[in-house]
């Protein structure tokens, strides 16, 4: 009777909460008392609006414009992000914004470990209450803009706790300087999945010739497969944005695709090309290298890579950026 009152109630399960007697039931995990049922039974959604709102009200936490507090209230959408992070249940995964802990308690059922980056501190409380069934997440409470990355990372592996998966829903303000900060640890990682601004997302796709096409399109196909997976409307949130977003997924390189020699000049052509989009790619690079290589010998290379020095930078593949750069580093030795 017990069993059968139990599958009667699963149409009102969490994904935390489904994933959770999945993976007891698929590894023989007889722990699965009647206590832990119960409990997951009694757990409120994270998804449910209702339930956030309650949360929010009780711990008088207002949420911030400034940092992009803007919670998933959206089981599909909950689900269409953990689906593309293809996890097991070894993984130790990172993510950025804990939030409430709506991502955080649904991913923690099915991985070995979740580390969490949380800048808000008055988070706290609540997260205590809302993640208090769950013994395999931590909380940091860090900017994740000054937080040692490289140091954090090297101290896991030498626990033996490699981390090769990260995900986060970014706030907009610190989404594309954090997305090339994360893909240059591309020595550690694999796979991000993101929820970011549609408009974000669309940059990191961008192919040559396309408005979006500039700077993060390069660092992120450099270091990247970028793959859009999904198109979220702002009705997902609580507060809802004014704009919609997008899951996207990088499936990160542990080596690029392309051979640039060096790459701090690799991404100084890049830069100096698109400092002034619409000027002519010989003008950018002559400006851009003056006192350092002579707008002659930039025209040289340009004909020898088989760039016509009247294309604009942003005309430019990954590619040829790429010949561009060795052909200006053979000069340049």
């Amino acid at each position: 009777m017990y069993f059968l009152s139990l599958i009667g109630q699963l149409a009102n399960w969490s994904i935390g909460q489904l994933s959770y007697l999945a993976s007891c039931i698929y590894t023989n995990d007889y722990s699965l008392t009647t206590k832990k049922v119960s409990d997951l039974m009694n757990k409120r959604k994270l998804t449910s609006p209702t339930e956030v709102t309650r949360l929010l009200a009780k711990y008088d936490f207002k949420c911030k414009k400034r940092l992009g507090q803007n919670f998933l209230v959206d089981q599909n959408t909950l689900r269409i992000i953990i689906n593309s992070l293809k996890l097991n249940r070894e993984d130790c995964i990172l993510e950025i914004g804990t939030g409430i802990g709506t991502l955080t308690s649904a991913l923690s059922p099915l991985v070995k470990q979740v580390i969490s980056v949380e800048k808000d501190k008055k988070l706290a409380p609540l997260l205590e209450e809302s993640l208090s069934s769950f013994d395999n997440i931590e909380i940091i409470f860090e900017d994740i803009m000054n937080f040692d990355l490289v140091n954090f990372f090297e101290q896991k592996r030498i626990k033996d706790e490699n981390i090769e998966k990260i995900v986060g829903n970014l706030p907009y303000y610190i989404s594309i300087s954090l997305i090339r900060q994360i893909l240059e640890l591309n020595r550690y990682l694999k796979v991000a999945v993101f929820l970011v601004q549609k408009e974000v997302g669309e940059r990191l796709m961008a192919q040559a010739g396309n408005k979006n096409y500039g700077i993060l399109s390069l660092v992120a196909q450099y270091y990247s497969q970028p793959q859009k997976v999904h198109i979220v409307p702002p009705t997902v949130f609580y507060p809802q944005p004014k704009v919609s977003s997008m899951i996207i997924k990088l499936d990160i390189y542990k080596k690029p695709q392309v051979q640039v020699g060096n790459e701090k000049l690799f991404f100084n052509i890049i830069r100096a090309s698109f400092q002034q989009r619409r000027k002519r790619l010989i003008n950018s690079l002559s400006n851009y290298f003056k006192g350092v290589i002579a707008k002659a010998e930039i025209e040289d290379i340009l004909t020898e890579t088989s760039i016509d020095k009247s294309r604009r930078g942003e005309t430019l593949s990954l590619e040829e950026f790429a010949k561009l750069s060795m052909a200006m580093g053979k000069k340049l030795v």
